[in-house]
């Protein structure tokens, strides 16, 4: 099987993505309750105030294809809107390999084994 991870920032011009994300809240802490959901972070930019960085991953299409298709994504995509949302870049990506980048010795290691 393979994970389905998703990156990418959305930005709010004259806001502050800091109350964008608690205000999200109410959508963002059911998500992690989905079937599939490994990870479902919003977090804002410390160095750009109106930037909302996104990092989701599911265990694989078919968990992340429920999620878009279920009321937590309709009703977040709703709330971004209101919230005033004037641009958006998200990508996923299949996740073919994971390991951790320090080996046993604690050296980071770029390579896959």
């Amino acid at each position: 099987m393979e994970r389905v991870t998703l990156w990418g920032w959305i930005d709010f011009e004259g806001k502050d993505a800091a109350d964008v994300v608690r205000g999200g809240a109410q959508f963002i802490l059911p998500t992690y309750e989905e079937h599939g959901c490994i990870h479902y972070v919003w977090n804002s930019d410390p160095l750009k105030p109106s930037r909302v960085w996104v990092y989701e991953e599911w265990e694989d299409v078919g968990a992340l294809a429920a999620h878009l298709a279920g009321p937590l994504y309709s009703s977040m995509a709703n709330y971004l809107v209101e919230a005033g949302m004037t641009g958006a870049e998200v990508d996923k990506y299949k996740v073919v390999a994971k390991q951790p980048v320090y080996d046993g010795s604690g050296m980071p290691q770029a390579q896959f084994s």
